[in-house]
This record gives C-alpha cells, structure tokens and sequence, in this order.
C-alpha cells in the first residue's frame, strides 16, 4: 500500500508575485483566479512570503491609522500594531506574512493534515530542499484523499492485511467497508494485535472511520476487545 504524498495532490502550477508586485495587481490576481493566497517569490523561484486575503484586508480594516510608525503604536496591542503597519504597504513585500510555514513534496499528507489543523492553516507552499517554490497544498487538496470509491479502499486494505501476515492461519482478519467506514472482523492471536490491525486500516486513504468485531486468541477463548475509536491513525 503506497502511502500518499504531497506531491500526489498539490497544485503545481502556482499563480506567484514577487517583492514589487503591486497591491491592485494582487487583488486582480486573487479575484480573477478565485484563489485566496499568492506565495511571494525571487527571481530565482525562492519562496520570500506568502500574501493572503487576510494580509490584504488589513487595508480596509487598519487603513487611515495614521499614527507615526517611530511611536511605537502605544496602547495598540502588538497584533493591531503589526496590522496597521501591514495596511500601509503598497507592494507583496510591505504586505506579505513571512517567513512561513511550508512542506516537502514527500511529506505524507497524514502529517501536513495534522500540521494543517495544530496551526490554523489554510494553505502551504511545496518548496524543494533549495527552497524554491514547486507548488502550493490547501485544505481542499487534502480532502483528495478522500475521494475513493469503496472498492478500492477495501483493496488496499485486503493487501495490507495480507502483506502483514493477518490473512494467514490463526490470525484471519476480513475487511468491509462501506462509505468509507471500515469493519474489521476475524481473529488475531493477541491483543496487541487488535491495534496494529486497525492502524493497519487507518493509513489506508480514504478511510473515514474503523469498527472492529475481532476475537483475540483461539476458537474456544473468551473474546476480548478495544475500543476502535481509542485507536490512534
């Protein structure tokens, strides 16, 4: 079973700005492209920052604040103060966020998820080890791995357990699923390995949630069982 990548969902083709791009010209890129965030680039692809919608509304929520930058923003907290200095930019270089968050194309993308929700994010720019921009992963590139047929989650899953000795004599572990939610049922030597079979599920893509029935030990032994939901992806 491959695990999934962020190179197997990002978008490649990356609409960028660089330092003196204008403000005008980076609410036309956003509104005419309906994207919500331009990385900020030099001339020799390197990531500089990134300009979000949020960075350039500070234009209308802070803008006309007039107060001198040398005063120290007094009585400002320091995020109405970095707002108010943001709102004064006229280029991606006065409004960009930086420096930011970004990501290997190899990152597994259970691993962006988490990074993605821990830290509010909605997008991350994709940079090789040079750090140059090679494309950009948002939310809704993530749901991508949720867009699989049943069938196919099944597949995976049954080679997982097979490659995994879990299909072999005494240890027989069968997989359903449906919406992509996954029953595991069958029986496993020990206890431990109710876990490992349901973690076994979780890393497949597509799954959506695991329920197991599975009986520890022999024919004749008492069933014993975990809690699926306890059982971390």
């Amino acid at each position: 079973m491959r695990t999934l990548r962020v190179r197997d969902v990002m978008t490649r083709k990356v609409i960028v700005v660089t330092e003196g791009t204008s403000f005008g010209d980076m609410v036309d890129l956003m509104v005419r492209h309906q994207i919500s965030a331009i990385p900020v680039v030099d001339e020799d692809g390197g990531l500089l920052g990134m300009v979000s919608e949020a960075d350039l509304i500070s234009k209308q929520a802070y803008g006309g604040r007039r107060r001198p930058v040398s005063d120290g923003f007094g009585g400002l907290p320091r995020r109405d103060a970095r707002e108010v200095i943001r709102s004064r930019g006229r280029t991606a270089r006065g409004v960009m966020s930086a420096p930011v968050e970004t990501t290997l194309p190899d990152e597994p993308l259970r691993a962006v998820a988490r990074r993605m929700v821990q830290n509010r994010l909605k997008h991350l720019p994709v940079v090789d080890h040079a750090g140059r921009l090679v494309g950009i992963v948002s939310r809704c590139d993530l749901l991508l791995a949720f867009d699989r047929h049943d069938d196919e989650i099944a597949a995976d899953l049954t080679a997982s357990l097979a490659a995994s000795g879990y299909s072999s004599d005494g240890r027989r572990v069968t997989a359903t699923v449906l919406s992509g939610i996954v029953t595991l049922d069958g029986r496993v030597e020990r206890v431990g390995d109710v876990e490992a079979v349901c973690r076994l599920a979780w890393l497949v893509p597509g799954v959506v949630d695991v329920v197991h029935h599975l009986t520890v030990g022999g024919p004749e032994s008492p069933t014993e069982r975990t809690d699926a939901s306890a059982v971390g992806s």
